[in-house]
């Protein structure tokens, strides 16, 4: 039996099955982010440049960053409370992301004092054309009343202190998670976010639970309750273990 990884969340379940365990190479076992190709084939070409291996890394990992991402968001919703989007933007044209992940941070801390600390939230930085920051973020737990007053008190707008907020409801749909990376993941390949995060979420969120090692795929459907054909399902080749299978499962939570 190969290399299995196994992702759930939500009403979701992803596995990864590879025919050969995760090996052994001068004295290091390669870890499975560099063997794991999830949604697309990684396997194995000619020789690259260094600029072609580059950009492939980059890509590769912003890839990586949107599953992630979208995986996050897909584990809080399906709950009573919907999400609300949170947009902020900069009244000056400022540019500086830690310094305005340090702005966003503070936003937060006065958000607890004045609401206390039940809600939480996932944010994407993005650059604006003319390069100012501004956050998108889903923030569940904030009350329906917070939304429904802010044209007219701007509470959340004095919270922020730098510029703009703009709110808008969401339906609360698994949908949201495909949408939302789909339109923040051309965050996650500018170069302005080198060695910066491309994404912060609060500890309350839901995170979905990986486990890897030797399993028996079949009781594990069996054990979610799975008897349906996976809505995803793809081979690809890797590197070092060989072929991989790559399936995504629905399944019902209650």
């Amino acid at each position: 039996m190969g290399y299995v990884k196994i992702i759930s969340y939500s009403n979701t379940l992803e596995i990864y099955e590879y025919e050969r365990d995760v090996v052994v190479l001068g004295g290091r076992r390669i870890p499975a982010r560099e063997v794991d190709t999830g949604d697309d084939d990684m396997g194995i070409g000619g020789e690259d440049t260094l600029q072609e291996r580059q950009l492939g890394k980059r890509s590769d990992n912003a890839r990586r960053a949107s599953l992630a991402f979208r995986r996050i968001v897909a584990s809080n919703l399906g709950g009573s409370t919907r999400p609300i989007l949170v947009t902020l933007t900069y009244r000056d044209n400022y540019t500086n992301l830690s310094g305005a992940y340090r702005h966003y941070s503070a936003f937060n801390q006065s958000l607890r004092y004045k609401y206390g600390k039940a809600f939480k939230y996932i944010c994407v930085p993005e650059f604006q054309k003319r390069g100012a920051v501004h956050f998108h973020a889903l923030y569940w737990g904030l009350s329906e009343e917070v939304f429904l007053l802010e044209r007219e008190t701007r509470t959340l707008a004095r919270l922020w202190r730098k510029g703009f907020v703009y709110l808008k409801e969401t339906d609360g749909d698994e949908r949201l998670s495909h949408y939302l990376t789909k339109y923040m993941a051309k965050a996650f390949i500018d170069p302005r976010l080198k060695n910066q995060k491309c994404y912060t979420a609060s500890k309350n969120v839901l995170r979905p639970l990986i486990q890897t090692g030797s399993f028996n795929v079949p009781i594990v459907l069996e054990e979610f309750g799975i008897t349906s054909d996976p809505v995803v399902d793809r081979e690809y080749l890797t590197n070092w273990l060989g072929m991989g299978r790559y399936r995504v499962f629905k399944y019902d939570k209650s």
